[in-house]
């Protein structure tokens, strides 16, 4: 029965696009669709150290990147795919989650530590950024803005903070530190290419500064 916990999440990340694609037919945007499905996928990856192997893990990896891309070439699945930015962020999503997990898989509070990173503080600074106004800069393929940076900070503290207390190691400088690298590179990328790097970025730092 070991395929039974794959199965189950499988279809439950399957789910979560199905109900993405009914908010999105009843008339809900497809950033705020988009953005849910960021955020439960994200922190749903963040339990699979508690369930599931790592071959499990990139096998979904692999069929999700391929369902993604599948469903973006022919132009369904609009609740994620139909926003206005030019993003590859659904597509590396997987991607980078899987990557996180042949990094840093040995080291569980690492790649969870890794997805809750990429669950939180993006979109928290998306929904800032995009509802206040602030210092903004372009970027190659969009913008950025202060205090989307500063909210991406701030909610990256937090989590570290969390995960530094529950292992009972790492300081608030090393947590800081961690955060202000995460929130550096999400400042700089566009396309969606932050899904990629800072999964596996926030892994090897929450492995490394704090100790994870």
């Amino acid at each position: 029965m070991r395929f039974l916990p794959l199965l189950v999440t499988a279809l439950a990340l399957l789910g979560l696009f199905a109900v993405s694609e009914f908010a999105g037919r009843h008339s809900q945007p497809a950033e705020t669709t988009r953005r849910l499905v960021h955020i439960a996928g994200a922190a749903t990856t963040a339990l699979f150290p508690l369930y599931l192997h790592l071959n499990e893990v990139v096998a979904l990896g692999i069929v999700f990147t391929l369902f993604l891309t599948w469903t973006r070439v022919r132009g369904s699945l609009r609740s994620v795919h139909a926003v206005a930015r030019p993003t590859l962020g659904a597509i590396l999503f997987p991607v980078g989650l899987t990557l996180a997990a042949l990094t840093v898989w040995s080291h569980p509070p690492a790649f969870s530590y890794a997805a809750l990173m990429l669950a939180l503080p993006d979109p928290a600074a998306a929904i800032v950024g995009r509802r206040f106004g602030s210092l903004r800069w372009r970027i190659p393929g969009g913008e950025k803005s202060l205090l989307g940076s500063l909210t991406f900070f701030l909610v990256a503290v937090v989590i570290g903070l969390g995960f530094a207390l529950a292992a009972g190691d790492g300081t608030i400088l090393a947590v800081a530190a961690a955060a202000i690298v995460l929130t550096g590179v999400e400042a700089a990328l566009g396309y969606g290419l932050d899904n990629l790097f800072i999964p596996v970025l926030a892994g090897v730092l929450g492995d490394y500064w704090l100790s994870l």
